[in-house]
């Protein structure tokens, strides 16, 4: 009887807060850019202007988009109602603006939150986001596996065996390297003196660009092999020096250099999960059960992985990524006021928000036009990558 009053109380509210339908969905996106307008214009040094804003993505907006999510979550309501004030007030007393960054982050997360309510989280977003964590482990931790295994099989040649266990030290230390550094980058980031939405700016460029370097390097053959004697050279010199620390801390930067990425990556890949990273950590879980047979694989059975055919499946998922990574990346630089917002709304199609946080598909002109500047790029590095594969082929035969 109680939730059917509720509910009847809701409809009331909807009704008299506006004219004809209302479109929550649209109420909560005008709000959160009004949102992102009103830090720009206080930026600019127009406070009224920036005070009026604000408030009206409350008044004019939020308000209407209330009552069904009150009956739905009023506890994220009463949260938002709070928030919306602190940032008012803020700009009424001359707070610094990344005091008030900070406080309109608080403000896009819970209207993302509130997004997600309204629209639920469908099937596709939760996929992505295992997709992605399951990717983002596999590749990286395959990699460390093939550097092991390389590591160890120069051990055997040079009959250097006493020496193995210097190579599991190191690994092992990596990984708890990796742990702590994942640990230490999450608690750092959530008390760094920036916006949310300027750290996952960052973090967002910085991976885009290390995942345009795999790219391609895992599709050149002549590079995995310049790195391999590389390697190889430096556990040459480890193992004339006779010593076992020296092996394993060869081992530890090696593969700690692969979770350092990992780390950057997941970071990215979180703030694009929002409220469905549990299926990202379900992705990772499922990373870790395929990479132990992966490792029984090379170092119980002492067989090779098909990597040739598995390298070209990774390279392209990493690919699509960097795409989203952009998407993601100015978005937030627009968000923090660094960037100029053209919106498409009514335009193209709107997306999910937890799909168009994982692909980067935001509906802006800047967001867009960056992923398809990256697809181009993309392009038009694989076709030369291709013609110097070519040119390469032909002076081979002609030699």
């Amino acid at each position: 009887m109680r939730r059917l009053l509720a509910l009847l109380l809701t409809l009331l509210g909807v009704a008299l807060a506006a004219p004809g339908d209302v479109d929550v969905s649209a109420e909560l996106r005008t709000a959160h850019d009004l949102v992102a307008q009103s830090l720009r214009e206080y930026e600019a040094g127009k406070t009224d202007e920036a005070f009026r804003t604000a408030r009206s993505a409350y008044l004019d907006h939020f308000e209407y988009a209330e009552p069904p999510l009150r009956v739905l979550n009023p506890d994220l309501i009463l949260e938002m109602e709070y928030r919306f004030a602190d940032l008012r007030n803020g700009m009424k007393s001359g707070a610094r603006i990344g005091e008030l960054q900070k406080i309109a982050g608080d403000i896009n997360e819970s209207l993302r939150k509130a997004q997600s309510i309204v629209s639920g989280t469908g099937i596709l977003a939760p996929t992505l986001a295992a997709t992605g964590g399951f990717t983002i482990l596999f590749r990286e931790g395959l990699e460390a596996a093939l550097l092991m295994a390389a590591i160890l099989a120069y051990l055997a040649s040079t009959r250097n065996d006493r020496l193995r266990g210097g190579v599991w030290y190191g690994a092992l230390a990596a990984l708890v390297a990796t742990a702590v550094t994942w640990y230490a980058a999450t608690y750092l980031l959530s008390i760094a003196p920036v916006s949310r939405e300027l750290i996952s700016a960052i973090t967002s460029a910085i991976a885009v660009v290390i995942l345009f370097y795999l790219s391609f390097w895992m599709l050149q053959q002549g590079d995995r092999k310049r790195s391999a004697e590389f390697m190889r050279a430096r556990v040459s010199q480890a193992v004339q020096s006779g010593s076992l620390g020296a092996v394993a801390l060869v081992t530890f930067t090696t593969i700690y250099r692969e979770g350092f990425e990992t780390v950057l990556f997941y970071q990215a890949l979180a703030v694009a999960s929002g409220p469905v990273m549990g299926y990202m950590y379900l992705g990772v879980a499922l990373a870790v059960l395929a990479l132990a047979v992966v490792f029984a694989v090379i170092f119980r059975l002492g067989r090779r992985v098909p990597t040739q055919r598995l390298f070209p499946i990774l390279v392209a998922v990493t690919a699509l990524f960097a795409v989203a990574f952009v998407g993601n990346g100015v978005r937030a630089f627009q968000e923090a006021g660094w960037l100029p917002v053209t919106n498409l709304y009514g335009k193209v199609p709107t997306l999910d928000p937890n799909v168009a946080a994982l692909t980067g598909l935001h509906p802006t002109v800047e967001t867009l036009a960056a992923q398809v500047l990256m697809i181009l790029v993309y392009v038009v590095g694989y076709a030369v990558l291709r013609l110097r594969e070519g040119e390469r082929f032909k002076r081979k035969a002609h030699s």
